[in-house]
């Protein structure tokens, strides 16, 4: 019965990820019990060659698969997007994909800058990387890593933060010294972004591993509608729930409160998400004043809780 079961999941397997992704996961690699997903190959090698991958790339959350749409052998991580390309040098047989300028969108501005002398300028996009974010950059591979920066310090979700191009960084004033800066997770973002099967997203069945009971909430949340005019218009939110093993999860209770720029508070919108995941709400928004509309999410699972935020333009 146990060898049945493993030969079951392998075909099954075979047909959501075609025999390349297969074989990247069962040839000599590491699991992650973490997200249920195998690294292997050459995107192992990638993954290995810095010495903490988790904060860079964090876990992966798909096994490599075909991208049908450029052709590309690819894998997914929670900070980023890894590309085989065989006719590229030996040096470039892995391409980590410019997940920062494909989501970039320019967030709440922040004073310029004045303290010239603890920032870094680049001519190639103009802009400049400054205090613990430059140091953060300078200790983990700089341009060969992040690309080049192509924001200013602004507000994302909440968070000062600034764009490269192949990444986004965060500043946590509530983290441990030495530990304030955070990569994004735009490899998640990205992946639902571009509309990629959520079905890459379930665990790898190995035998070995017991399934886990949910016991921590990923909660994400967007907008259709970055920007929505003063006189008022339909918005959508759309979050997507995970357990801590990239589980989708059904029968979320969710909570959104709405907070406009003229400080009026919408409450009590209450979702629950789908057999997928999913839950999208429309509401009908107005507001008297131009500016940031912020939301926060409260995801409520038995006697889990989770909160996320996002926002949107009033203009």
């Amino acid at each position: 019965m146990r060898w049945l079961t493993i030969i079951v999941a392998l075909i099954a397997i075979t047909g959501l990820l075609g025999e390349s992704a297969l074989a990247q996961t069962l040839d000599d690699g590491r699991f992650f019990p973490e997200t249920g997903h195998s690294v292997s190959g050459a995107f192992l090698e990638k993954y290995s060659s810095i010495p903490n991958g988790e904060e860079i790339y964090g876990y992966p959350i798909t096994d490599a698969f075909n991208d049908q749409t450029r052709g590309h052998l690819v894998q997914y991580f929670e900070k980023a997007r890894f590309e085989l390309h065989p006719e590229a040098p030996s040096d470039l047989l892995v391409q980590i994909t410019h997940l920062g300028e494909f989501l970039y969108e320019a967030g709440e501005a922040l004073p310029e800058l004045s303290n010239f002398a603890s920032c870094k300028s680049f001519l190639e996009t103009t802009y400049r990387i400054c205090y613990d974010f430059l140091d953060f950059f300078e200790a983990n591979g700089g341009v060969t890593q992040f690309g080049y920066p192509i924001s200013d310090f602004e507000i994302h979700d909440g968070w000062i933060s600034q764009y490269f191009q192949r990444a986004r960084f965060e500043w946590h004033p509530e983290r441990p010294p030495g530990e304030k800066v955070f990569v994004s997770n735009l490899g998640i973002e990205y992946f639902h972004f571009s509309g990629e099967d959520p079905r890459y997203l379930r665990p790898w069945l190995n035998s070995n591993i017991a399934i886990k009971e949910v016991s921590a909430l990923q909660v994400h949340a967007f907008v259709s509608n970055p920007i929505l005019p003063l006189i008022g218009n339909n918005q959508e939110l759309y979050v997507i729930v995970y357990d801590q093993d990239f589980r989708l999860l059904a029968n979320v209770f969710l909570n959104y409160t709405i907070t406009l720029p003229d400080g009026q508070i919408i409450k009590d919108v209450m979702g629950q998400t789908n057999q997928s995941g999913l839950s999208v709400e429309r509401l009908y928004i107005r507001s008297d004043s131009l500016g940031t509309a912020k939301i926060t999410v409260t995801a409520t699972f038995g006697t889990i809780q989770r909160q996320t935020r996002s926002s949107f333009q009033i203009w």
